[in-house]
């Protein structure tokens, strides 16, 4: 008896923990169903197509909590994602990674800013097809524009 309440207890723990997960689903592009699980700060990342269906996990080295953010960040046609936080220190800034859809691969990969370690304080400028963010050289804080080829 004492162990199918431990039993029915873990299921009930697992299931609340799962409750908490935050879960995003799109397409990326025509067919293609991507689905983003989002616990604490592990993101499962599962991709499904006619062809193709593959899932990997990322792990954020965050203290603060995650968000997740869809749109087009590279400016061709496709959703991509983004996971930000604000920085661990004082809260001052937000810190982006982001994730672009590749076509050929099925697949998201990592995107880079042109400058700079990371994407802080990312802006979207679709006008201008580039994203901006701010990046520091000798304390200095710096404007970064990463575009992408047309």
């Amino acid at each position: 008896m004492r162990f199918k309440t431990l039993a029915v207890s873990l299921l009930g723990l697992l299931w609340t923990v799962t409750a908490f997960a935050e879960v995003t689903t799109f397409n990326p592009a025509t067919n293609v169903e991507t689905t983003l699980v989002l616990e604490g700060s592990t993101l499962r990342v599962a991709v499904k197509s006619e062809a193709h269906s593959e899932s990997r996990t990322i792990e954020f080295e965050a203290l603060n909590e995650l968000h997740v953010q869809i749109d087009d960040f590279n400016f061709d046609g496709m959703k991509d994602f983004a996971v930000w936080q604000i920085d661990d220190g004082m809260g001052t800034y937000d810190i982006h990674r982001i994730f672009v859809f590749q076509p050929q691969t099925g697949f998201f990969e990592e995107l880079q800013p042109d400058c700079g370690d990371g994407f802080v304080n990312l802006e979207i400028d679709k006008k201008r097809k580039a994203l901006i963010s701010t990046y520091w050289e000798m304390n200095v804080a710096k404007q970064c524009v990463t575009r992408f080829p047309r």
